[in-house]
């Protein structure tokens, strides 16, 4: 059975301690209306208040991904989950074509693009791909949940 990009966004790609337990970690963000992060979108921590806030084109500092685990935050919450890790994998949204292996940066909405220089996380593949010889990862295309490696670099 084929998964949606609705389905996969947001899911830690390992059920493991690494992905569930030790690159989760619980972040304090803004709060009022329309304050609520979707699971699945990149965020960054913005130095001058401690709080993360989703990333857009252009956004620097530490990375992470909201995962799709319960609680998920609503408007009225002070704080999240991210997943920001090194090494950590989980399904973001693309908005544009990124090959295997590729860098990549936030872009508007908290979903990532390609870059040619340094970025906070990897291209790894689609569901299922890249996990042994003959299932090579393909590129991907905007709309898509693709697999990502964070890198733990800060941009």
């Amino acid at each position: 059975m084929a998964l949606t990009t609705a389905q996969l966004i947001g899911t830690p790609v390992n059920a493991s301690e690494r992905d569930l337990d030790e690159a989760v970690e619980i972040g304090k963000k803004a709060t009022g209306a329309s304050s609520a992060i979707a699971y699945g979108r990149v965020v960054f921590l913005t130095g001058s208040s401690g709080l993360w806030a989703i990333a857009t084109t252009g956004s620097t500092g530490r990375m992470g991904v909201v995962p799709k685990l319960a609680p998920i935050n609503v408007d009225a919450d002070t704080t999240l989950q991210v997943v920001a890790a090194p090494r950590a994998e989980i399904y973001v949204e693309s908005l544009g074509a990124i090959k295997p292996g590729q860098q990549l940066l936030p872009a508007t909405g908290g979903k990532v693009i390609a870059t040619t220089g340094q970025g906070f996380a990897v291209y790894k593949g689609h569901y299922g791909e890249g996990s042994g010889l003959g299932n090579d990862p393909t590129d991907g295309a905007s709309g898509e949940a693709v697999r990502i490696e964070l890198s733990g670099d800060v941009i």
